[in-house]
């Protein structure tokens, strides 16, 4: 990659994370569904300066969405959308349909060497796809090893073909050309308890998510360099709180047409306990619930140990068997 080609990749980032760190104008389909109504709600709480445009068949659609100055509410069309750019859009409708409409709407900004870079600008379009879209399509063979994954009802019933019908969505977005990321959530469920979302890859997540976290994912993705261009499976750990932002497990993902690297170790990562899940600002004696409160200062990562965390471990060593 040129010199120029590099500078010219690192201003449009900054570009980007500017506008989005100022306001952006969003577009959410299926606003008025579970989860698009909490994608809505939170791009609105989370940022006063967020536009937000809602594009819906639904009659009610008025009555259902809490009255805002920064939220519009217009037709389920391409021409609506059209209205509303430049903008990110967060399609969260199970009708698809109209998908590749919306992408001819964005302009094909994927030159080959956006993939392959370190440095994306954030998605154009968040697409929320489902968990097992890949599993009615797997051999024998996989289907019978990870039978955890690929026996259970969703799939094996596929009512109205509805994971095939998700996948050839997810493809058409792929080829599009508009820089996009992919969020398929395991089970939805309305009352089960928010925690941590857990990001994995090769469709082989089973579990329950809670919608608000999966809200919090979608509107994550679609301001984060590092979703573009990403497929991702997401569930919920209760128990667990959430981290302070989702950059490091993003981070951590591997962009499509690239085998996942060290997958079990990314999953472990997000297991730590406490918000900044970060094990190399640790001092020797602290705890991860001290470094997320302010009470301990963070450890810089490869610093060498202080005189206080030395003196710990002779004193450990001294108490050792014998």
């Amino acid at each position: 990659m040129t010199s120029s080609t590099n500078l010219f990749l690192r201003l449009l980032l900054i570009l980007v994370l500017f506008q989005h760190a100022h306001g952006l104008n969003f577009v959410v389909t299926g606003g008025t569904g579970r989860v698009g109504q909490r994608v809505v709600e939170k791009l609105l709480l989370e940022n006063p300066s967020n536009s937000v445009t809602v594009l819906t068949t639904n009659p009610n659609a008025t009555s259902i969405l809490a009255p805002n100055p920064k939220l519009t509410i217009k037709p389920y069309n391409s021409n609506s959308l059209i209205e509303c750019q430049p903008c990110t859009l967060i399609h969260c409708s199970n009708d698809v349909d109209l998908l590749p409409e919306f992408t001819a709407t964005f302009p094909k900004t994927k030159p080959k060497w956006f993939r392959r870079s370190s440095s994306s600008p954030p998605p154009s379009i968040v697409l929320l796809s489902s968990a097992g879209v890949t599993r009615p399509s797997w051999s024998k063979k996989r289907t019978q090893s990870l039978a955890g994954a690929a026996d259970i009802p969703i799939v094996r019933l596929n009512p109205g073909d509805i994971l095939n019908t998700k996948f050839k969505a997810e493809e058409r977005l792929r080829k599009s050309g508009v820089t996009y990321s992919i969020v398929r959530p395991v089970g939805l469920k309305d009352t089960w308890p928010s925690g941590r979302p857990i990001l994995s890859q090769s469709d082989t997540a089973v579990g329950r998510v809670n919608l608000e976290d999966l809200a919090s994912v979608l509107i994550a993705s679609a301001s984060a360099p590092d979703a573009a261009y990403k497929t991702f499976e997401v569930q919920t750990l209760t128990g667990y709180p959430p981290p302070n932002d989702l950059t490091k497990p993003l981070k951590g993902l591997v962009k499509d047409g690239r085998r996942p690297r060290d997958e079990g170790y990314q999953l472990l990562q997000q297991l730590l306990p406490g918000e900044e899940q970060d094990a190399t600002k640790l001092e020797m004696g602290r705890s991860y619930e001290e470094v997320d409160s302010g009470k301990v200062k963070a450890r810089e990562a490869g610093a060498e140990p202080t005189e206080r965390e030395k003196a710990m471990a002779r004193s450990v060593e001294q108490r050792a068997p014998q």
